[in-house]
């Protein structure tokens, strides 16, 4: 059942992940590796340092519990932007619109409460609603004229995402 269920989202949006999350996000993505992103970094760590210009910046956000701060509105409209459409949507927004969770405590279930914000700890699809949504982050920061590319060789680094 799992594998059956893996294979279904998997076929659901790998069309979708592979249009809209750039290359240059890593995590969580089948086929790419982090070591790569961490590697262009301190690449661009030691070319800086060795630079006389010193007028750069790198800046790391820290996305502490970045699965559990999802906003759920925000993900079905970003899904349905990106094409995720009919019963997957439909699917996701069932999972996503109005989620409770309950704490046993003393072997005794309490109450349910409303969850707001979030994906689902455990679900496959987690991962994948979460690069979706870092990618419109990652997508305003791109073409941003204040935030300069740097030339390493071949290499141009702006934005490297890692996990």
């Amino acid at each position: 059942m799992l594998k059956s269920s893996r294979k279904y989202w998997q076929s659901a949006f790998s069309n979708v992940s592979n249009k809209m999350i750039h290359h240059d996000q890593v995590g969580f993505i089948p086929g790419m590796q982090g070591w790569y992103n961490i590697h262009n970094s301190i690449n661009t760590i030691y070319h800086i340092n060795k630079r006389k210009d010193k007028h750069y910046m790198i800046i790391s956000i820290y996305l502490e519990k970045a699965f559990d701060e999802v906003q759920h509105p925000f993900m079905i409209k970003t899904l349905s932007k990106v094409g995720v459409e009919g019963a997957y949507l439909q699917i996701i927004k069932a999972r996503h619109e109005k989620p409770t969770a309950n704490i046993i405590l003393n072997r005794q279930k309490l109450k349910a409460f409303p969850l707001g914000s979030g994906t689902r700890q455990g679900c496959l699809l987690s991962p994948l609603l979460f690069n979706i949504v870092l990618e419109v982050l990652a997508t305003a920061v791109r073409p941003e004229r204040e935030i300069k590319y740097m030339q390493i060789g071949n290499e141009v680094v702006k934005l490297s995402f890692f996990l």
